[in-house]
């Protein structure tokens, strides 16, 4: 069989993506990586086949100040509460939407192209790659959407996220004799299910794996050892009129810093980490949070021992410390993010502080540093938290890895079996899945009713 993956961005795109492609090699499939040119070498550095498919203007891929950053409440549920939002919201959620679409765009052509020239089975492609489920129905074959982490399934592409898709969408979609309502057969989802919200659409439960890419933004360089910072003096006087910290247990104490962002971390979160260190906490800086010293390698390798991490609240690095056990403290600028970090409270194993809580200005980093670091030390002291996250560790480790999703999706592309009278003999003939443009099968285990996707857990 050969299947087809996609996605438009590397890093925590293409990481997730990588376990089942492996693993799909590994059963005798054929499979190819389509991706802009930008993307190609990421896709080379994990031993898989890049296709280029063209480049993305980085107009594409801009999306407007307000809504990286937006403000004002968001209930901690939206994703399946649309209603709720205010006009303002909706239309940060659009300004998301238009931007994927405007990528989706820039990439169809080549990848249409190329997908009908190859002929593949299947087409897998990361959440926000919505080219990938053009080319899918363009050919007629199923479509796969590969989750990074998160707690939802966001449909960017559709008015306030439940109604008709977006017009620059829907003509995407019939430019290629689509039709535009037709959605992912099945989401793989590497989210640990306490931490899922409900929805919908049909998902697999498939455990994350992570990966040694040395040159990844979300797992940072090759491991450099980092000399532990002395402890402060004992004359010292506490900084910002607290004491030198003391662990709860015996031993050396290490927190892990996570940034994936290229601007590095907010200078609060800097400040919070000075005071860790100033306190003798020995700090591990992974990605962007390096700051320019030797990073500590990549972030499943960097998370052993740590009895905290400190990140930006993406997907990718939110399962790797969920595997590992570790408590998460995180400052989140995105929605998603903070979505995130708002499940991981919930289930006790995080703490999360929204980064719109600060006001940027170097005037304000140094006490808003303390708070955060106050933060952080509440996660090592708190034996409530590490209880949290080793049950939140046990819960990802029994998630069904990428060798049992392969036959998962393998099945997607095997026709249902025809109906049958009462003697037992066929009534009518099959059609191969995906090729309704409306759907996926419908057949004996589809996820499929009436009354809409089924979630599957």
């Amino acid at each position: 069989m050969r299947v087809l993956f996609t996605t438009w961005a590397s890093g925590a795109h293409l990481v997730p993506l990588v376990p089942l492609a492996r693993s799909l090699l590994a059963a005798g499939h054929q499979v190819r990586f389509a991706v802009p040119s930008g993307c190609a070498a990421a896709v080379a550095r994990t031993g898989l086949v890049p296709v280029p498919v063209g480049s993305l203007p980085p107009a594409a891929t801009r999306v407007a100040a307000a809504a990286r950053r937006p403000s004002g409440h968001w209930p901690a549920d939206w994703p399946v509460r649309p209603a709720v939002l205010t006009p303002e919201q909706h239309g940060v959620l659009r300004a998301f939407g238009d931007r994927q679409v405007r990528i989706a765009e820039g990439m169809a052509q080549g990848l249409v192209a190329f997908a009908r020239c190859w002929q593949p089975d299947l087409v897998v492609h990361d959440a926000s790659a919505y080219a990938g489920t053009v080319a899918a129905a363009a050919l007629g074959v199923p479509a796969v959407g590969q989750l990074w982490g998160g707690a939802a399934v966001v449909r960017l592409e559709r008015h306030r996220l439940e109604g008709p898709p977006l017009p620059g969408y829907a003509r995407l979609m019939r430019r290629y004799g689509a039709d535009p309502e037709r959605e992912p057969d099945l989401w793989l989802d590497p989210c640990p299910p306490s931490l899922a919200l409900p929805s919908r659409s049909r998902r697999l439960p498939v455990r994350f794996v992570p990966l040694d890419l040395p040159a990844e933004p979300v797992y940072g360089a090759p491991s450099v050892p980092r000399p532990t910072p002395p402890p402060p003096r004992a004359a010292a006087p506490a900084p910002y009129g607290r004491r030198p910290y003391r662990p709860v247990r015996s031993g050396p104490v290490r927190v892990c810093a996570a940034w994936d962002d290229a601007a590095g971390p907010p200078e609060a979160v800097r400040a919070a980490l000075r005071v860790a260190e100033s306190r003798g906490v020995e700090v591990v800086r992974v990605g962007s949070a390096a700051e320019g010293r030797p990073p500590a390698g990549p972030l499943h390798r960097a998370l052993s021992g740590c009895g905290a991490v400190l990140h930006a609240g993406g997907g990718t690095t939110l399962v790797a410390a969920a595997l590992a056990g570790v408590p998460q403290l995180v400052v989140a600028p995105r929605l998603e993010q903070q979505l995130n970090g708002a499940r991981l409270a919930r289930v006790g194993a995080g703490v999360l502080v929204p980064a719109d809580a600060f006001d940027g200005s170097p005037r304000t980093a140094t006490a808003a540093g303390a708070r955060l670091a106050r933060n952080l030390f509440a996660l090592l002291e708190q034996p409530s938290y590490a209880a949290a996250a080793r049950t939140l560790r046990r819960e990802a480790l029994a998630m069904p890895g990428p060798d049992d999703a392969v036959g998962v999706v393998t099945r997607l592309t095997t026709p249902p079996a025809p109906p049958r009278h009462a003697t037992g003999r066929p009534q009518g003939g099959g059609s191969r899945a995906g090729g309704s443009q409306s759907g996926g099968p419908r057949g004996e285990g589809s996820a499929t009713d009436r009354d809409g996707p089924r979630r599957t857990e």
